[in-house]
């Protein structure tokens, strides 16, 4: 008699070993990339845009930023998981040089075959136990932690708010000449008095890029002083995001004008700058009162001779004028004490009217329009200090009827 020849025992084990190989190996891009996405989703939703993501296809997660951000970073992947009894994350903080681990999970598979029966598992650890022609192996595997990026930190990190009369500076710069440059941006429009600077400087390595970048920033802050009613810029390196409300249709589309310079610049942009609703003569007067309450209409020494940077503002008040057909608004003229009262009566009259024919060179009515010169005698400050004294020369719109 001939003995039937079988296929060894082992052979469906190890084709099933392969199998699952060859499963996972197809799976794994798909699942980093979903895995990374969700995380991403997730820490943007919560602000978390500077966090590095590092996905493995076995569920893990590293994640990579500043320490001061570990918590809220772990609280907004909490539940982002691929495999539920393997699910690690890790994170790293640039501010340190080893990473804090948020969670460890380790795994044990044990195996039992009887009567000359033994599988094969993948192991680090083994324990082999012989008794009545049984093999017992056991097997314990720790996955390791998911490789994570350290992103570099960034040399300049500048936030611009722009709101009523005011602006503030906050963050940090390259260098004290980046800060100065920012702030004297912002003095030029907003006026000095109206400038909270809370920029620190973090000494570094200044690269051409950089420097473009910051300069660019400058002139959003000068569009933001001339055009923008309420509104934030913020420069990380040489990525620039703006958002706000510009005082007019046509001021928005000057301010969207200055971001696309800096796009051109070699700038990394989002994000845009919104045109308001027609005020009521209400939201008029505080629109026009907060522009000119910046830096003020500005003339040459002893002239009624307005000023190229006071051209700009006059330009957003006569499009805010416009928005409201048939307004009416006066123009006031003042003045300090210093010469003769029939002096500053003059001068006053002359430059509330030069405002004027400059409003009505802008397309508003003249017959929406009057000018009138108050000279030294509507004191807003002390005349006997230099800030006073040039606070109360200034230029003030009333809309009739708000």
């Amino acid at each position: 008699m001939t003995r039937r020849k079988c296929c060894p025992w082992w052979l469906p084990i190890l084709l099933m070993v392969a199998f699952f190989f060859i499963v996972a190996a197809l799976a794994k891009g798909p699942i980093e990339s979903s895995l990374s996405s969700r995380a991403r989703q997730a820490l943007t939703a919560q602000g978390l845009d500077s966090i590095a993501v590092n996905a493995s296809n076995w569920g893990d997660l590293g994640l990579t930023g500043p320490a001061a951000d570990r918590e809220r970073a772990l609280a907004a992947v909490q539940g982002m998981r691929h495999r539920r009894d393997a699910d690690h994350v890790t994170f790293r903080s640039t501010d340190v040089a080893s990473p804090v681990t948020a969670a460890t999970t380790t795994t044990a598979a044990s195996t039992t075959s009887a009567a000359s029966t033994t599988t094969a598992a993948p192991t680090t650890t083994s324990t082999t136990t012989t008794a009545a022609s049984t093999t017992t192996v056991a097997a314990t595997t720790t996955t390791a932690a998911a490789p994570t990026t350290t992103v570099a930190p960034a040399t300049v990190d500048v936030t611009v708010n722009a709101a009523a009369r005011t602006v503030t500076l906050t963050g940090f710069v390259a260098s004290e000449a980046e800060r100065a440059a920012l702030v004297d941006a912002a003095s030029s429009v907003f006026g000095t008095a109206n400038v909270v600077d809370q920029l620190t400087v973090r000494s570094a390595a200044e690269s051409p890029q950089i420097a473009t970048a910051v300069a660019q920033l400058g002139e959003v802050i000068k569009a933001f002083g001339s055009r923008v009613e309420t509104g934030q810029a913020r420069l990380i390196d040489t990525t620039l995001i703006v958002s706000g409300t510009a005082f007019t249709k046509a001021a928005a589309d000057g301010a969207n004008f200055v971001v696309l310079a800096a796009k051109n610049a070699g700038l990394t942009t989002s994000g845009t700058i919104a045109a308001p609703a027609a005020p009521d003569p209400a939201q008029l007067q505080q629109r026009l009162r907060d522009l000119l309450g910046r830096s003020g209409i500005n003339f040459e020494s002893g002239s009624a001779d307005i000023t190229l940077e006071s051209q700009v503002i006059l330009d957003t008040a006569a499009q805010s004028i416009l928005s409201i057909p048939g307004v009416n608004v006066q123009v006031g003229g003042h003045t300090d004490n210093v010469g003769s009262p029939a002096g500053n009566q003059t001068l006053s009259e002359q430059r509330a009217n030069a405002v004027l024919g400059y409003l009505v060179g802008k397309g508003v009515p003249a017959a929406q329009l009057t000018a009138v010169g108050f000279g030294p005698t509507q004191p807003i400050a002390d005349n006997t200090t230099a800030d006073g004294r040039g606070s109360n020369r200034r230029i003030e719109f009333t809309v009739q009827g708000s």
